[in-house]
């Protein structure tokens, strides 16, 4: 399956634009978006947090 890489590897870069300007602490903010958006890439494909994960894993080449 074809996870974006954004997805997969977190880049602060890539995330922190993305930031509210009001966010007391961004970075947390960030790392929230993007979890927030894995969520919602592994629903749109029939999965639920578990299963992304393990995928995630898996191209990482961890599990």
């Amino acid at each position: 399956m074809d996870v974006p890489a954004e997805l997969i590897h977190y880049a602060e870069g890539h995330w922190m634009p993305m930031v509210e300007d009001s966010i007391s602490f961004p970075v947390l903010r960030a790392r929230e978006k993007w979890r927030q958006a894995q969520d919602a890439w592994a629903t749109a494909h029939g999965m639920d947090r578990t299963q992304f994960e393990a995928l995630a894993r898996t191209i990482r080449g961890g599990g």
